[in-house]
């Protein structure tokens, strides 16, 4: 903001608003409340009225007995104001939270704002705004870092923005100081939330440990998704390809699984884009969700779409039946294929099918997509929920769904981010707040227009550390990467020549740094331990000498640690001798039985002095009882022309 006091009007334009129910959540950062008398129980003390009436109701109030009260309001700006001078300190970040409501007009839109002063002169930042009603309480929330040009002389805070002579009450208020820990914070988050314990244990296939076995760990897939949208150039370009390949393990299609890109015209469906698209994916291991079955923006609906006649459910009507079909359609043609399903996107934003089949259509895409493909998991997917303040209005909306029977079965955040940075206090308060509907949360659509490289790493990194650090979060898909194949400017994290940018640097490192690679020895009793990442593992077992050996293994998620037994098989005869598998009637270790060990058995026929002749060089066998006897001509014919060379087609192993 300048220096000149904003006209609410004016900033208001072009802001989107969120409702915000009466339920608090508790902060995902917190610490001291730096406001006097932030529920108005001493009063007015602390505040003032600012071109306004200050007084105490106590007869509304959202908790205690008390909230101030804003009367004879003849500006926008009119508001309850209390300095912060002393409290709010340069360099540092706060969070700023309280509760409003108004009176005589059912809604009105409300505002958090920072006035500070210093040697640039004063300046108004507003920290949250939203739409306030007067029915019911709501909540803001936003942080402000306190940035000074020379020396501060002054700073408060305080709640505007309805239109003149409309009265509004305040209460809770809170101002807390973040510190500067969020990164150190989220790392710590991220090793409570996504890493594990395991325990690694190498036996041979006698059940007894090896030692001295180098164990080498390799990650090669996470349990957390990271992908990114995907489109044809996949299919004609091979750096592309290359390139998605060696950065994603998930996908999503960027507009080939749309109803506009899979039934342009009336009766013509066309799935070939999207079937080549996931084909290519399936055959690399990348897991696929589906985007989207339905987009409720008027905008994007096909033209015959919209000419359909129509009218609300339960009546039957042309539009219904091409919903219908579209549902029975894409759904039975993708099952088995997608995992997820965005069912009908941006419903914040858009209400084309609700405003001419009812808002029950709402309800019957989900439960109709369910009974389709139950297996596959149904999403909400919206923007300006985390990058934006719409985050409890669309807690609203997904609420609604449940209580209405939806199987709404995960929440999808575009985080399109734009401005000099993103913030990770407001970031992960969002998200937290989004978490308590219990639902799993995906970071559905990821950019950040920023035309400064530099600050578009660190903005990347912001989102994916905090996003990562939250428990209820499952994955994030970014919404491109390359220069060439973005819907935005200045998003991409590698340009036009395939060269990674300082935000493809980032997103490199980051994945490398959420990416577990150890190695170990076994000791005595055939263990190693390491701590990894959840995800799959390849692990490489050695021993010197010998030829490699590798084994799959899967680190969920768990409390305690992961144990994990692997057996070591025999690559060849020399690795048969030293696990000690050899044949008993194998006397010349060579991994057969046959006429030389049969020559060592005769030489020693009935000898009775085997037990000081190392076992009549092993003929003494079955059992080992000074004596070379039927007994062990017994065994010997029991496993004569046998083998065990692991190396040899036609063996019969028995190791």
């Amino acid at each position: 903001m300048t220096n000149a006091r904003p006209h609410f009007a004016d900033r208001f334009l072009g802001i989107v608003f969120f409702l915000i129910t009466i339920l608090s959540f508790t902060p995902a950062y917190g610490g001291d409340n730096l406001i006097t008398n932030p529920g108005f129980e001493s009063g007015a003390t602390g505040w003032v009225g600012n071109g306004c009436t200050l007084s105490i109701s106590t007869s509304v109030f959202h908790q205690g007995a008390r909230s101030g009260y804003a009367t004879g309001r003849t500006q926008t700006w009119n508001s309850i104001l209390q300095s912060m001078n002393g409290k709010m300190l340069p360099g540092k970040t706060y969070s700023i939270s309280g509760w409003m409501k108004v009176e005589g007009v059912s809604s009105s839109g409300i505002n958090v704002t920072v006035g500070k002063t210093d040697d640039s002169g004063t300046s108004y930042t507003w920290v949250a705004w939203t739409t306030v009603y007067d029915n019911n309480w709501t909540y803001l929330s936003g942080t402000y870092a306190v940035n000074v040009t020379g020396t501060l002389t002054n700073i408060f805070v305080y709640f505007e923005g309805p239109d003149p002579n409309v009265n509004f009450y305040v209460d809770d208020v809170n101002v807390t100081d973040l510190g500067n820990q969020w990164k150190q914070d989220a790392n710590d988050r991220i090793e409570q939330f996504r890493k594990r314990d395991a325990h690694i244990t190498v036996l041979n296939q006698s059940g007894n440990p090896i030692k001295d076995v180098n164990v080498q760990i390799k990650q090669i897939k996470h349990k957390f998704a990271f992908g990114s949208c995907i489109n044809t150039n996949v299919l004609s370009d091979a750096n592309y390809a290359n390139f998605f390949k060696n950065h994603y393990e998930w996908a999503v299609m960027e507009n080939e699984s749309k109803w506009y890109s899979n039934e342009p015209t009336q009766g013509i469906v066309t799935y070939s884009a999207a079937d080549n698209i996931y084909n290519r994916c399936s055959a690399n291991g990348i897991t696929v969700r589906g985007h989207c079955i339905y987009w409720e923006v008027e905008g994007v609906v096909q033209d015959w779409i919209k000419n359909l006649p129509y009218a609300p459910l339960p009546a039957t009507s042309p539009l219904r039946t091409a919903v219908e079909n579209r549902m029975d359609s894409a759904v039975n043609h993708f099952k088995g294929k997608f995992v997820h399903w965005d069912v009908d996107n941006e419903m914040l934003h858009g209400s084309f099918y609700k405003d001419r089949l009812g808002e029950a259509i709402h309800y019957w895409m989900f439960q109709a997509a369910h009974a389709i493909d139950p297996n596959c998991k149904l999403f909400v997917n919206d923007y300006s929920v985390v990058a934006g303040g719409e985050t409890e209005a669309y807690k609203t909306q997904i609420q609604n769904l449940l209580d209405n029977n939806a199987p709404v079965q995960g929440i999808g955040a575009q985080c399109h981010f734009g401005g000099s940075s993103i913030d990770p206090y407001t970031t992960y308060t969002r998200i937290d707040s989004l978490s308590q509907k219990g639902l799993p949360i995906w970071v559905t659509e990821f950019d950040f227009e920023q035309p400064d490289v530099n600050a578009r790493a660190d903005g990347l990194e912001t989102l994916y550390r905090e996003a990562f650090s939250h428990p209820a979060v499952e994955g994030i898909l970014c919404w491109g990467f390359w220069e060439k194949s973005f819907w935005k400017d200045n998003c991409f994290i590698v340009d036009a020549n395939w060269v990674l940018n300082e935000a493809g640097k980032r997103y490199e490192s980051l994945i490398n740094e959420w990416t577990t690679n150890d190695a170990n020895i076994t000791n005595l009793t055939g263990n190693v331990n390491f701590r990894g990442f959840h995800g799959t593992y390849e692990i490489t077992l050695k021993i010197p000498g010998e030829a490699l050996q590798t084994r799959i293994i899967e680190l969920e998620p768990g409390e305690t640690p992961a144990e994990f037994i692997l057996t070591m098989s025999p690559g060849n005869c020399q690795e048969v001798k030293e696990f000690g598998f050899t044949l008993d009637s194998d006397l010349n270790s060579d991994c057969y039985v046959d006429l030389d060990d049969l020559y060592t058995l005769a030489s020693f026929w009935l000898r009775q002095d085997c037990s000081t002749n190392n076992n009549c060089n092993g003929a003494d066998f079955a059992p080992t009882n000074g004596s070379v006897n039927l007994f062990d001509f017994s065994d010997f014919a029991t496993q004569w022309m046998t083998c065990n060379n692991p190396q040899d087609p036609n063996c019969t192993h028995n190791w």
